[in-house]
């Protein structure tokens, strides 16, 4: 899937939960000053600072989008890129952490171009090793 539909999908979802939480807060203290039968100032007043308290906790509780950090785009191929670096490796240790960080860095690249992850991932991570072997010969 596509980095800007995982992030469009992350906005949503914290438009949704931030228009949710700054309700609740308002709705909360337009009652207690109904309750209160305070004036009309004050409780305009407790109702901007319910909607400043919604705020900050809607920003407290929210996370960096999917496309922020590297390994939050490659959290979901994790095993997909270990299995993948360990076939090649057949083995080795080193070797296999060298695929891995080759693996991760091909990965990355060809995300934040914009291709499509096929729902075969082993399949293109064997193909993405392929190439940066073919890559690292030409060199």
């Amino acid at each position: 899937m596509r980095v800007w539909v995982e992030d469009l999908k992350y906005d949503l979802i914290m438009a949704l939960r931030a228009v949710g939480i700054g309700l609740i807060i308002v709705a909360w203290a337009s009652a207690l000053a109904s309750e209160a039968q305070q004036v009309s100032d004050t409780r305009a007043y407790a109702e901007v600072g319910a909607a400043v308290i919604g705020l900050i906790a809607v920003h407290v509780l929210t996370h960096l989008p999917p496309s922020w950090t590297v390994t939050d785009l490659l959290k979901p191929m994790e095993r997909d890129v270990t299995a993948v670096a360990r076939e090649h490796a057949r083995g080795d240790a080193g070797t296999q952490a060298r695929y891995v960080a080759v693996l991760r860095a091909a990965a990355t690249k060809r995300i934040r171009d914009g291709v499509n992850i096929p729902r075969d991932r082993r399949a293109w991570l064997r193909a993405l090793l392929r190439l940066a072997e073919a890559d690292q010969a030409r060199d």
